[in-house]
């Protein structure tokens, strides 16, 4: 059994290292990006506003909370003693082949996502599902992350279990199978940090009627795109507290159970393909005070090939699909407020405007002004 693990460590290993050794910068620029370029309109990225409470920017961790988007869906968030990842993704494979083996980019997850964290060990891993753009880098970071002293949890559904033993790594593992009816899970405390989850569903595509691959996953790596099967449609989402903030998670715009979860500070939502979506819902149920869209980075272009900030999420061969819409969204934004108020009692006088925020992905930005003191 030992031989057996370690031969596919080695071939993992071995395959993702192949033209990946050398470190690569990174240089976005966002000029002509909606949201970010006053060319455009209203600027909306966080830390370029200078409103109360003040939220600020640094390539480095902060002191205290602080919230780092890694693109796509993934985040990290955590405090001087406690690290949180969601859905880490760094990979970014450019699908040329939909039926090729998409490898796991070491340099990419080691720079970009593990070196600015420093020495400081990641405490959880929350997986939302089981596609590649939110699981394929799972395996990785969890091998770096663990020592003999210290393991990660590692929360999701049987496929992202499913997806770790095919590396034959050992972990300790939080099982969410959404059996008999449940739709909540309370998962834990991780220092200040109070973690539970419930029970979503992955959208669907805007141009086809399908929520992408679904089924068991079996086999071993390395995989294709199509080998990452979510579970049963599920998508995870979490609410994290903290000293009195409560974040909500979700990685695309169908938040389900939104009674499980009660009123919310930050809803951080995926906003791509959002056909019958429940934005308006959230808001009138959570009362966010801020409103973060995410997911709507072109995944398929790694960080360092990317010179301006794509928010064109398509194929290579298929320049009219779109599946982000970014630009369309600040328009769409207005209505889905509008929506939620039509959705509010009339005698409800506790529903204001959230505050459509973005972020720059591997930017930190300090949350500690937000904090109920």
């Amino acid at each position: 059994m030992k031989s057996t693990r370690c031969f596919f460590i080695i071939v993992l290993m071995a395959l993702a290292k192949i033209g990946l050794a050398q470190v690569r910068e990174v240089s976005i620029s966002y000029d002509g990006v909606h949201g970010y370029d006053s060319a455009l309109g209203q600027v909306l990225e966080w830390s370029s506003l200078k409103e109360e409470p003040r939220v600020q920017s640094s390539d480095k961790p902060p002191e205290g909370l602080r919230l780092r988007w890694l693109g796509t869906s993934g985040f990290e968030l955590g405090d001087n003693k406690t690290t949180i990842l969601i859905d880490p993704f760094i990979s970014r494979p450019r699908v040329s082949n939909p039926f090729a083996p998409l490898i796991i980019d070491t340099t990419a997850v080691d720079e970009l996502i593990l070196k600015p964290m420093g020495d400081r060990n990641v405490d959880a891993i929350l997986v939302s599902h089981a596609h590649a753009d939110h699981v394929m880098d799972v395996p990785l970071v969890l091998s770096r992350s663990t020592t003999t002293d210290h393991s990660p949890l590692l929360v999701g559904d049987p496929n992202t279990v499913a997806l770790v033993e095919s590396y034959h790594l050992s972990a300790e593992t939080r099982l969410l199978t959404f059996d008999d009816g449940v739709v909540h899970y309370l998962i834990g405390q991780f220092g200040n940090f109070t973690v539970e989850a419930v029970r979503s569903l992955h959208p669907q595509y805007n141009f086809l009627p399908w929520r992408g691959p679904e089924g068991e996953i079996e086999g071993h790596p390395p995989f294709t795109g199509f080998d990452y099967l979510s579970y049963r449609n599920i998508a995870i989402a979490y609410i994290i507290s903290y000293r009195g903030l409560k974040f909500v998670f979700c990685d695309g715009a169908i938040l389900q159970n939104l009674q499980k979860i009660g009123e919310a500070d930050l809803l951080v939502l995926g906003i791509p393909v959002r056909k019958n979506n429940t934005i308006a819902d959230a808001l009138a149920a959570l009362h966010p005070s801020f409103f973060i869209p995410t997911h709507y980075d072109d995944f398929f272009v790694p960080f360092h090939e990317m010179g301006q900030f794509d928010v064109t999420i398509g194929l290579d061969k298929i320049q009219l699909l779109d599946f982000s819409r970014f630009g369309k969204f600040f328009e769409e934004f207005p209505g889905y407020i509008k929506k939620a108020r039509s959705n509010l009692p009339a005698e409800s006088q506790s529903f204001s405007d959230p505050r459509l925020r973005i972020l720059k992905p591997l930017t930190y930005y300090s949350l500690e002004s937000l904090i109920l003191k």
